[in-house]
């Protein structure tokens, strides 16, 4: 996972040139984020601040815009005080969150780890029932665009001619054919150190499968979008973090509006980067991207910090943001270790890293950190997006958010859960052929209501039960103790008949045995199970 590193402004314990003009008086401006309402013009807000000059739009759709200024602390207090601001940012600058190869993961054991054969015995990606090209999006540095095993995965605008200077599809984007490369403002990704991180992460979502060369992603067909950032000295902005992400946003948002004649089918998009220990709070703007993603229908998954660090008491960025459209990732070993950041909070779940992948020119080699570990989850979200079956199109099409937030419940719920995993959301690793045998159940009309299963047994903290409901509506479930009493009342909600995943809080309750009753139907289930 790449770091981001702060911009620390004068009067912190850092300072840095921006790629500003220098002012007469040779003072370096500073550059500030500033996310306006809805509504409002950058063009009366810089008028009414002469020391405030723009520098650059970097969302239009969520009114979010570059500034530069020259006694940042001033300008925070007269911007702030202007009642069209909504929030104010530093800008900051990113690394790549990766660590050293390991020589000895030489195979793809990853895929085996994750049950990758197992859920491509119901898809492989690429399209969906309806044919929708799903389409993952990369932001990162660099990337080798030509590379054998994935040139015919990237995606292509094909609402834009190539090269024509023209801004054929008026999405205010000229010739953007791959993606965008935010700071040249051109489709060329190769600027800069042309280092591996970008390609090695594609190669891990959606290195071409079946074509006799190299490895396959965890999508053998899919469409990459690809938003780059590198410059010369491989210093990427967090400006230019939140430019690609609204880049992503618009398409899907045309996509969505215009029934997929124009714009770009993105269900997840991949961010192996970020803030070691920075806090959520400090960060508004960047956090709000989230949320604006998911409501037109997109996942996001974000690499947290490759120190072993509890990261809701320390800070990191981006998986302190609290959106429930964010699934921070954390590393396991090749035998099921968690040796990297962690959260109860913060870290949804855990992902292995290190495999063979794409390199440049061609290559292929090993890649690990948790770089590595969040592009299995960003490849897992858009396979379950191609599983086939017309009540699934139909929740994608009508209601996207919906359809993301179950695509997150099921990677969650059907995690291998293991205690060196606890200290995270799910308490587990990826398990990509469980989930997609989840998302089938889910879209399964049972033929009567039955309690199906509950596990873990023993329970530690969460049980969770499979329930098949052959009738929509709520249903009650109660934990009795060994005495009699309910201890814990609980319903579950069906809007249609389905085998569904519910998890229920334990952690409360004393060690013991204890009985789970499903009532449906005018029936009583039960089920006994013992609480460590």
């Amino acid at each position: 996972m790449y770091k981001i590193i702060p911009i620390i402004f004068i009067l912190c314990t850092l300072s840095v040139l921006s790629n500003a003009q220098l002012s007469n008086k040779n003072k370096a401006k500073k550059e500030v984020i500033v996310m306006l309402k809805a509504g409002e013009q950058i063009e009366e807000l810089i008028n009414s601040n002469g020391k405030a000059e723009f520098s650059k739009v970097l969302s239009k759709h969520m009114n979010i815009h570059l500034l530069l200024v020259e006694d940042r602390i001033q300008s925070d207090q007269q911007l702030l005080s202007n009642p069209a601001v909504l929030f104010i940012q530093n800008n900051a600058e990113i690394e790549w969150r990766n660590n050293p190869n390991d020589s000895l993961f030489d195979t793809q054991w990853a895929l085996d780890t994750i049950k990758v054969s197992q859920a491509w015995s119901y898809s492989t990606g690429g399209l969906t029932i309806t044919g929708d090209t799903i389409v993952c999006a990369v932001v990162d540095g660099s990337f080798f665009v030509e590379h054998e095993d994935l040139k015919e995965n990237i995606w292509h605008n094909h609402f834009e001619i190539p090269d024509n200077q023209i801004d054929d599809d008026q999405n205010g984007y000229t010739d953007d054919y791959t993606g965008w490369q935010m700071v040249f403002d051109t489709d060329r990704h190769n600027y800069g150190n042309l280092s591996n991180h970008g390609t090695s992460i594609l190669g891990i979502i959606g290195a071409q499968g079946n074509n006799s060369k190299g490895i396959s992603g965890i999508n053998q067909d899919i469409k990459l979008m690809l938003l780059s950032a590198h410059t010369g000295t491989e210093i990427t902005k967090l400006s230019n973090i939140i430019e690609g992400y609204s880049y992503i946003m618009e398409m899907r948002r045309l996509y969505n509006e215009s029934n997929g004649q124009n714009g770009a089918f993105v269900v997840s998009t991949n961010s192996s980067w970020g803030i070691d220990w920075a806090k959520a709070e400090d960060h508004p703007i960047w956090c709000a991207l989230y949320d604006s993603l998911g409501s037109v229908g997109i996942l996001n998954a974000a690499a947290t910090t490759n120190y072993d660090d509890d990261i809701d008491r320390f800070g990191d960025m981006p998986c302190t943001c609290s959106s429930q459209y964010l699934l921070g990732v954390s590393e396991s070993s090749r035998t099921d270790q968690q040796i990297a950041g962690y959260g109860k909070e913060s870290v949804e779940l855990f992902a292995p890293a290190q495999s063979k992948s794409t390199r440049w020119s061609h290559k292929y080699g090993d890649f690990g950190g948790t770089s590595g570990a969040s592009p299995h989850v960003a490849g897992a979200i858009s396979l379950l997006y191609s599983y086939k079956n017309t009540a699934w199109i139909s929740m994608i099409k009508t209601n996207p958010q919906k359809a993301a937030l179950l695509v997150k419940d099921i990677l969650l719920n059907s995690v291998d859960r293991k205690p060196q995993f606890s200290e995270s959301v799910s308490g587990g690793r990826l398990n990509l052929g469980r989930a997609m045998k989840q998302l089938s159940e889910y879209f399964t009309v049972p033929s009567e209501s039955k309690l199906l299963n509950i596990y873990p047994v023993p329970v530690i903290d969460d049980l969770t039960i499979k329930v098949a409901l052959k009738k929509e509506g709520v249903h009650s479930v109660n934990i009795y103790n060994i005495s009699g009493q309910v201890v814990l009342p609980f319903t579950i909600k069906n809007a249609a008949p389905t085998i569904g995943y519910w998890k229920i809080d334990m952690s409360h309750l004393p060690s013991g045995v204890y009985i789970l009753e499903l009532r449906t139907e005018g029936k009583s289930q039960t089920n006994k199970f013992v609480k460590h």
